[in-house]
C-alpha cells in the first residue's frame, strides 16, 4: 500500500512536552463526592506514568509525520511528472527493483549467524528468506527516498515540530518541497487517527483509576459517618456475604472452558475455585459500591473523547 511504504521512506528523510492530543480542556477536579474534590494529582503514580508513556507516541510521531509529508509530496510530484499514479510509481521505483533473496542467500546467513543449539536450517529457511526481503525492500526505499530528495527542492526549517497551540497556529510553515509549504494543520491532519486511539486510551486508564478513587473515598466516608474502619464495612457488606463455591459450579466451568485449560479437572480445580471466588468478590464488591454510590453527591467531571477529534479543539489544549 502507497500509506505503508511512504511511512517507511519517511523514516529516511529524518533528521537527526506538549503532546497536543488532549480531546477537549480537562479540567484538574475530576470528581466531587460529597464536596471532596478528586484532582489529576490523586491519581496513582502507576497511571499517571502510562498517561504519560501514551502521550509521548503522539509527540514522537509528529516529527516522523512531518517527514511522511514530505515524501508523499515528493511521491505526488515525481508520479504527476512522469503521467503515473502514486502507487504506480512506488510500485515500479520500489517493489519491481527489489532483489528476491535465492535458497543461497538465506543458507549463507545461516551459517554465518548461526550459534550453538540453534535450530537446522529447513526450519528457519522461510524465516530467513522473509527476513532478507525485508532488508532488500528497505535497502530499495532507502535509495528511492534519497534520489527523489536529490532532484528536488526539500526545505525543512530548523525548528522542533510542536502542536499549535492556536487556530491560527496551524499555519505555521515546518518545510516546503519544491516551493509548495508543509505546515502544521497538514502534520496535525496526518496524526488525528493515532490521536484519537490515545485520546481513547488515556480515558480509559483515568476512568478506571478514577472510579476506583471514589469508591475508595465513598467507602471512607461511610466508615466515617457509621463510626467503624473501611475494612469492617468490606467485612460486613461484601466478603460475608460471599457464596460458597461448590465442586460442581468449578466443575461446571471446567466443562464450559476446558479446551482453553492445561490438564484434567483435578489439575486445575484449585485455580478454577480461586478465580470463581475473585470473580463473586468483585462483583459483590461493585455491588456495594454502587449502593454507596446511590446514596451520595458524586459528580465525575472527567469526560469521554470524542470519537474523532477536531483540530480546533486540539489546538486549544493546554498540557496537562
Amino acid at each position: 500500500m502507497i500509506i505503508c511504504v511512504i511511512c517507511v521512506l519517511s523514516l529516511l528523510l529524518s533528521q537527526t512536552s506538549n503532546c497536543g492530543c488532549e480531546d477537549k480542556p480537562q479540567i484538574n477536579v475530576l470528581a466531587v463526592v460529597n464536596g471532596v474534590k478528586i484532582t489529576k494529582l490523586d491519581l496513582s503514580v502507576d497511571t499517571r506514568s502510562q498517561v504519560n508513556l501514551i502521550q509521548e507516541t503522539v509527540i514522537t510521531a509528529r516529527s516522523q509525520e512531518l517527514n511522511h509529508v514530505i515524501v508523499s509530496r515528493l511521491v505526488e510530484a515525481e508520479a504527476k511528472r512522469r503521467g503515473l499514479t502514486p502507487e504506480k510509481l512506488l510500485e515500479l521505483e520500489v517493489k519491481a527493483k527489489i532483489v528476491q533473496p535465492t535458497e543461497k542467500d538465506a543458507r549463507a546467513y545461516y551459517e554465518e549467524n548461526k550459534t550453538r543449539g540453534a535450530p537446522d536450517f529447513k526450519s528457519v529457511r522461510n524465516q530467513i528468506l522473509t527476513q532478507l526481503l525485508a532488508e532488500q525492500k528497505n535497502l530499495r526505499e532507502r535509495e528511492f527516498a534519497n534520489a527523489l530528495r536529490v532532484g528536488s527542492q526539500v526545505q525543512v526549517f530548523d525548528e522542533p515540530v510542536t502542536p499549535p497551540t492556536s487556530e491560527e497556529d496551524l499555519s505555521r510553515i515546518f518545510a516546503t518541497v519544491n516551493g509548495v509549504n508543509i505546515t502544521s494543520r497538514d502534520i496535525e491532519e496526518g496524526l488525528l487517527p493515532l490521536i484519537a486511539r490515545v485520546q481513547q486510551q488515556v480515558y480509559d486508564l483515568r476512568k478506571k483509576d478514577l472510579d476506583l478513587k471514589i469508591n475508595d473515598l465513598l467507602l471512607e466516608q461511610e466508615a466515617k459517618r457509621v463510626g467503624t474502619t473501611p475494612q469492617t464495612l468490606v467485612d460486613q457488606n461484601v466478603r460475608m456475604k460471599m457464596p460458597i463455591i461448590t465442586d460442581e459450579q468449578a466443575r461446571a466451568f471446567y466443562n464450559e472452558h476446558k479446551k482453553s485449560l492445561p490438564g484434567d479437572f483435578s489439575d486445575v480445580k484449585f485455580q478454577i475455585l480461586q478465580y470463581l471466588m475473585q470473580q463473586e468478590l468483585q462483583k459483590l464488591s461493585l455491588g456495594y459500591a454502587e449502593e454507596l454510590r446511590r446514596a451520595s453527591a458524586v459528580q465525575i467531571y472527567l469526560t469521554a473523547p470524542q470519537q474523532l477529534p477536531d483540530l480546533r479543539q486540539l489546538c486549544c489544549n493546554p498540557v496537562d
